[in-house]
């Protein structure tokens, strides 16, 4: 999808670039410093600056020289696509299995580590369910894990089992979302970001809600970007109304669950920034945002109702333990919880994220990264200092996984359209034209002379005469048949050339 640029677009670009300039001086810093030593660590602020230029020029140069002598089909870019998708999800599926079964044995040792309150309210036992979360992921999460404790047993490896089912689900919807939105270059640079990233991987290791978190918040955007993407086009989105009220009621039971995922309501802004690919109407767009934003504060409002009354107090109540979750912002804040001691893998990942910078100035007035820009600067905080309830580092590093496909995309594809125009030009200018033959001629006493036709007929001859002709046939013409005369060594004399065998005119041939 591309996105037409307006005035807001360059003041998120402004903040966007010195977010990158912040993490990518952090994160420099912090890997010379582990590097090289902390006595000359300031150094380390500067020194991926002129990596990420070299490295954007390098992509961008060796791209656009592939590019010019040779023409990929869209065969190859698919067994690519396939190729990229099929290694992140199979390694990356083996690679959370083993750390699922590892982090199981150092549970079930018996050590320092315990798997945590989530697990301990998740055990099935003899005599009803137990307490629950006042948060709704959390109370979610820990109703979930139960039923999965009541089929497969107590025990941790069931619980990590589900951790890595939530994973495995979190990147086919990332995928699915990044792929309808951005193509298929920028989804399988983010997918393989998250498959072998150990900042995401480590995140089975804690029993808690954020795989599930995750997981849902990235359907959610998958459903989202497909509402706007039919909206935009023109189609039919969801059935009619009741499927985009629905979309808009489970997006606001996903902000009742965690207050974070409201984040998702601003990818409906595409419904205007978002370049028409069909008729559709504004009126009929302004509808149909209406109608999901309708649904949204139906489920957000319907779920603390429902709360509420489950534990029978008022609306006004319910509505004020649930702000009471999010007032006191300092409990539980989570320093440097995301990027912790991963340098190397967060560098490529900022320097890729940071091409966004170079493609928003070498772009022209249509973006496909524009939609994004918001979202990403609203949980870049959380890599500083998380004050969500259950954790929003997965949901910041996908966002910035994404930035980093986009603006890869970027480097390799961005000026398509004027390569193409070389090339073009090139061609049509190694193609030597014909001279122009009276291929035409009027009819007149005189064709060859312009001077003796009348006015009409001269300018009706110029006319003809500037025709083009046609392009000359490149396929190869049958050859013209030659009689061949046959020459034989062996002559025959013309008193044996009796071949004809004289029959009776009566004979009827029955010999029998």
């Amino acid at each position: 999808m591309t996105y037409r640029k307006i005035w807001f677009d360059y003041v998120l670009w402004v903040v966007y670039a010195g977010l990158c300039i912040m993490l990518l001086a952090y994160t420099g810093n912090r890997l010379y410093a582990s590097c090289v030593g902390a006595s000359l660590a300031g150094l380390g602020a500067f020194v991926l600056f002129p990596v990420l230029i070299c490295l954007y020029t390098g992509i961008r140069l060796i791209s656009q020289a592939i590019r010019k002598k040779h023409c990929f089909s869209a065969h190859s870019a698919a067994l690519a696509e396939s190729l990229m998708v099929s290694v992140s999800f199979v390694f990356g599926t083996i690679i959370r299995i083993r750390e699922g079964l590892l982090m199981a044995s150092i549970y079930d040792l018996g050590s320092v580590l315990e798997p945590g309150d989530y697990y301990d309210l998740a055990v099935v036992r003899t005599g009803g369910w137990g307490m629950s979360f006042a948060h709704g992921m959390g109370d979610l999460f820990v109703r979930c894990l139960r039923i999965v404790l009541s089929f497969l047993g107590n025990s941790v490896a069931a619980a990590m089992f589900f951790q890595v089912i939530l994973q495995v689900a979190a990147m086919i919807f990332a995928y699915l979302a990044v792929r309808k939105a951005a193509g298929w270059l920028a989804s399988c640079t983010m997918l393989v970001l998250l498959a072998f990233s150990s900042s995401f991987i480590h995140k089975i290791d804690v029993i808690d809600p954020e795989c599930l978190l995750i997981a849902l918040f990235l359907a959610g955007l998958y459903l989202v970007i497909s509402f706007v993407r039919a909206s935009v086009a023109g189609g039919e989105i969801f059935g009619g109304w009741p499927g985009m009220f629905l979309l808009g009621a489970f997006l606001g039971l996903l902000s009742y669950l965690e207050g974070g995922c409201a984040v998702l309501f601003l990818f409906l802004a595409g419904l205007f920034t978002g370049k028409p690919v069909a008729a559709a109407g504004r009126k009929r767009r302004i509808g149909n945002l209406l109608i999901v934003l309708a649904g949204g504060g139906a489920g957000f409002f319907g779920s603390i109702a429902e709360d509420a009354a489950t534990s029978g107090v008022v609306f006004y109540q319910g509505l004020t333990w649930w702000l009471d979750t999010y007032l006191d912002l300092f409990t539980g804040a989570k320093m440097f919880g995301v990027i912790g001691t991963d340098y190397p893998f967060f560098v490529i990942l900022f320097l890729l994220a940071s091409f966004v910078v170079f493609a928003f100035i070498m772009g022209g007035r249509e973006q496909d990264f524009s939609l994004w820009l918001l979202p990403c600067i609203l949980v870049t905080p959380v890599f500083l200092i998380d004050f969500s309830v259950v954790g929003f580092g997965g949901v910041a590093l996908f966002f910035w996984s994404a930035m980093a496909g986009l603006g890869l995309k970027g480097a390799v594809f961005g000026r398509q359209a004027v390569l193409m125009g070389e090339k073009d030009g090139k061609i049509n200018a190694s193609t030597v034209p014909e001279p122009a033959a009276a291929v035409f001629e009027a009819p007149g006493p005189e064709a060859g002379d312009p001077a003796a036709l009348s006015p009409a007929s001269a300018a009706s001859t110029a006319g003809l005469q500037k025709k083009p002709r046609f392009i000359e046939n490149p396929l190869p013409l049958p050859k013209k048949h030659v009689k061949r005369e046959m020459d034989f060594d062996y002559k025959v004399l013309e008193a044996d050339m009796h071949y004809d065998v004289e029959v009776d005119e009566e004979d009827d041939f029955d010999r029998f």
